[in-house]
């Protein structure tokens, strides 16, 4: 599917550069114009007012109408037909890297040269530097430099800029094929080799492929992430692909570009305004599209410069892509991508879109000043889509604030001038504009950042948009100021690459971390601190009481645990005992068992004649130890519980030793043992496995 005109139909086209930012002329028509329409206002101006929302209206009807065709139409595009080329086969290419004050950015050129897949016999490589950047040319000289890597210093001439420095050092290429790579470009090792056999298949079906675009990708879109979900980081704290919200934005305009604007005008057979980077076109494509030697800059002889990028246009590839569909050739999209670093702030971001916008609006300049004969060359649809994409943005950009002021202003004041400027019909079409134009821009960036897996982008598109669009805008009028200073036409706005960067907060907590760690080098040293680790300590289950011995606390609780042993002699005369006959503990381990009458007998009491390993409920295994710190095992103390309301004794009541824990024992008087509340439970069950008590219940340790 083609839109283009034959070759044969085509006039010869007179490439002119952009110089002069306009004709006498142009100038003219201008000054022309604006005198009908100044006098037409004194006349009516409500209806010039009205005419004027209409015809800018109409216009961004169309070039929304534009955009999306080619959004539909990039759905079918393919990407050309490859020829397999045997390495002996491979031609000689030519790679050029123009530098500026980008002496950091030397190993990753030579790293990304050095990670193509090509023959470096059959690579020239050339790194074109600028003769007042003494830095960068030093520290390339004093660079250990491939065998097929060159430095070609280009004379300090004016005008300054990537275009006229490519001219100089095209004079110096030997390869048959040429690409251009920016600094921080990492093309697919694969790249040249594709290029080559796209060119080749093209000559074999006999089709005038004159140049191959690939794809651009900024690579710090998304955030370097490890296996672990991390962010890498240096060794100082920074990211190693530093990622903000700009960077996104950018990344979603570049897959925009390349993936569905370009790609649709490929695929109709329309002029494609080329990116930066990663052109690649046959050399003699170049000398036959190059502008006449008279219109070039003067250089110091010897000098064979070719006039192939228009040295005063700050978006020279653009321009050239124009002149190459002029010319005959057509432009392809290759399915291969070149990693690039996009800005990181929003000033950076402001400086280098305003070049862009700029750019675009000389290159519309210039196609302005012979509109028929360039329609004829590039054929009327190719002509009127070429201004439109190029010119259609500046215009855009610059009516969008205007558009949206006027509906902020209607819709605060609802002022009766405004409603006078949209009557009838084209308040409707008004409406229609603003929101179906507006949700197809969201549209088409939300598929194109989906197409790429570019997920994370989604958000920042919902959320930060409208904010972009207005950074364009504001771009888009810093441009125009530029454009009205002469001086400041041919200004180049220069993106520093190799930036390390960091938000606020990252950066706070790395000032944070580097005072700490001065603060803690610079502090005086103590005393050493030996750390001991405390014995981990557990208790006993209550079945391995009885392999400890407890030892008892007072004579008065060893003779309730072992009656056998004599008791002290007291000195006063001892209370007539009753003959209630008292239990006998016996010794071995059927004394701890509960006896016939079904008096349970205490927990963990147990006598001096107990065996060790043994227990009131058999004899237990000794419990084998884990390796780790040293263990001690504690028992803990036996609780024989006591009613919550003892019953009061009679004073004639002789008391009587009773085995402790028995079902309504009483508490010795000449028994002081320390007393503690412990939390309620229901009240002993005779004859029960596990003791419990009431609420409120006093709890009596018998030993410790």
């Amino acid at each position: 599917m083609t839109l283009s005109v034959p070759v044969s139909d085509r006039r010869p086209y007179v490439r002119q550069t952009a110089r002069r930012t306009t004709t006498a002329a142009q100038r003219t028509v201008l000054v022309v114009v604006l005198t009908l329409v100044l006098g037409a206002v004194l006349v009516a101006p409500g209806l010039v007012a009205v005419l004027s929302v209409a015809t800018a209206m109409l216009f961004l009807t169309v070039f929304m109408g534009l955009r999306l065709l080619l959004v539909w139409a990039s759905r079918g595009y393919r990407a050309p037909q490859v020829a397999a080329v045997a390495d002996e086969d491979l031609p000689r290419y030519t790679t050029l890297h123009p530098m500026y004050d980008e002496a950091h950015m030397l190993p990753s050129v030579v790293a990304a040269m050095e990670a193509l897949d090509y023959p470096k016999d059959r690579l020239e490589c050339l790194l074109v530097l600028e003769e007042r950047d003494t830095a960068t040319v030093e520290a390339a000289r004093a660079y250990p430099l491939p065998d097929y890597v060159r430095v070609v210093v280009t004379p300090a001439v004016e005008p300054y800029g990537k275009p006229k420095a490519c001219n100089y050092a095209l004079q110096f290429a030997t390869g048959e094929f040429v690409v251009i790579y920016d600094a921080e470009d990492r093309p697919e090792p694969d790249q040249l080799r594709l290029a080559v056999g796209t060119f080749r298949a093209a000559e074999d079906r006999g089709e005038p492929l004159g140049c191959l675009q690939a794809r651009l990708v900024f690579d710090n879109e998304v955030p370097d992430i490890d296996g672990e979900g991390r962010v890498r980081r240096d060794e100082e704290g920074y990211d190693l692909r530093p990622t903000t919200w700009t960077s996104r934005l950018l990344g979603n305009e570049y897959a925009v570009h390349f993936d569905l604007v370009l790609t649709g005008l490929a695929r109709l057979g329309l002029p494609v305004p080329l990116g930066g980077t990663s052109n690649h076109f046959p050399v003699h494509v170049l000398h036959e599209v190059a502008f006449d030697p008279d219109e070039m800059p003067s250089m110091p002889l010897p000098d064979a410069s070719v006039g192939a990028w228009d040295p005063w246009n700050v978006t020279e590839d653009a321009e050239l892509g124009g002149a190459i569909a002029a010319a005959g050739w057509r432009t392809a999209v290759m399915d291969s991508h070149t990693d690039e670093e996009a800005c990181l702030t929003a000033r950076a971001a402001l400086n280098q879109r305003s070049r862009w916008v700029k750019g675009y609006a000389q290159t519309s300049l210039v196609l302005m000043r012979n509109p028929i004969r360039a329609a004829h060359s590039m054929g009327l649809l190719g002509y009127l889509a070429f201004l439109l994409q190029v010119g259609g943005t500046f215009v855009s950009l610059a009516l969008s604030p205007i558009f949206w002021t006027i509906f902020v202003v209607y819709m605060l004041t609802g002022s009766p001038r405004i409603i006078a400027l949209f009557p009838g019909p084209l308040y409707y079409a008004g409406m229609g504009l603003l929101i179906v134009g507006n949700l197809a821009l969201l549209s088409i960036s939300l598929f194109a950042a989906v197409r790429r897996e570019r997920f994370g982008t989604v958000r920042y598109l919902l959320l930060c948009l409208p904010a972009w669009w207005m950074l364009l805008s504001a771009a888009t009028y810093l441009a125009a100021v530029e454009l009205l200073v002469p001086s400041w036409r041919p200004s180049w706005n220069k993106t520093a690459h190799g930036v390390r960067y960091a938000s606020p907060t990252r950066r706070a907590a790395i000032a944070t971390s580097v005072a700490l760690a001065e603060w803690r080098r610079d502090r005086p040293a103590g005393n050493p601190v030996r750390v001991v680790s405390r014995p981990a300590v557990h208790f006993l289950a209550a079945d391995r009481c009885g392999t400890a011995v407890i030892r008892p606390a007072t004579p008065a609780v060893t003779r309730v645990l072992d009656p056998s042993r004599a008791a002290p002699v007291q000195s006063r005369p001892a209370r007539a005992v009753p003959s209630r006959p008292v239990p006998a503990v016996a010794s071995g381990p059927a004394a701890l068992r509960p006896a016939a009458a079904g008096v349970p007998v205490p927990r963990g009491a147990v006598t001096a004649a107990a065996a060790v390993g043994e227990s009131p409920r058999g004899p237990v295994a000794p419990r084998a130890r884990r390796r780790g710190r040293p263990v001690r095992d504690v028992p803990k103390p036996p609780v024989r519980w006591l009613p919550e309301s003892p019953q009061p004794r009679s004073p004639s009541a002789v008391p009587v030793p009773a085995p402790v824990g028995a079902p309504g024992a009483e508490r010795r008087p000449g028994l002081r043992v320390p007393v503690r509340e412990m939390p309620g439970r229901q009240a002993p069950v005779p004859g029960g496995s596990v003791p419990s008590r009431a609420r409120g219940a006093v709890a009596v340790p018998v030993g410790s």
